[in-house]
């Protein structure tokens, strides 16, 4: 792969808007924690992530990523005051969790437990972050953390996230991130990561 090729990040238009739920389920369908809450097909589960990323996506600013002018990664965040997320965003969120089917319940427990985690003092709350399969390694996720990050010093606000991936992780650590607490969400170790 040329890895001279540039990434650009820019605040999302709307127009991109509608596209990137469907990046974002596609890019993260193989989660562990999608997979422990949405079971073995890889379909159902970016049925289903779609739907709730769109609603997630509504209410967030959005970074996206683009090489060769199409995009192919977005960093999604909710800022004080709005973050942690407001009992009105959970609250559009059933419909998307009623297409879970008989799994919605363990998408419930999924979100109820990171909801619990989510820091009561103000902070920008990151997720979801995504990168196509195809982009991958080709500097998309630094290239958008970098400018979150940037953002967030602009701002004067500290971050936090939640991950289930290991890898990433290791990323998040690279732009100032520290694990604060771990948990078992639906059997699957999950890392609750923090930037002041």
């Amino acid at each position: 792969m040329d890895r001279t090729r540039q990434v650009t990040v820019a605040v999302a238009t709307d127009e991109e808007r509608a596209g990137l739920a469907l990046l974002a389920a596609h890019a993260m369908r193989d989660n562990p924690v999608h997979v422990a809450a949405l079971g073995p097909d890889p379909g159902r589960r970016v049925e289903v992530v779609r739907r709730v990323f769109t609603v997630l996506l509504d209410s967030r600013e959005v970074l996206t990523a683009r090489l060769d002018g199409r995009v192919v990664g977005l960093a999604a965040h909710l800022s004080p005051p709005h973050a942690p997320p407001r009992a009105g965003e959970l609250l559009r969120l059933v419909p998307a969790l009623g297409r879970a089917g008989a799994r919605a319940p363990r998408l419930a427990r999924w979100f109820a437990a990171w909801t619990r985690r989510d820091p009561a003092t103000p902070h920008s709350h990151l997720g979801p972050v995504a990168v196509a399969d195809a982009a991958r390694g080709q500097g998309v996720g630094s290239a958008l953390l970098r400018r979150y990050t940037e953002r967030l010093d602009e701002r004067g606000e500290s971050g936090y996230l939640e991950t289930d991936r290991p890898a990433a992780a290791r990323l998040y650590r690279r732009f100032g991130f520290e694990v604060v607490d771990e948990h078992r969400v639906l059997h699957v170790p999950t890392l609750f990561m923090a930037r002041p």
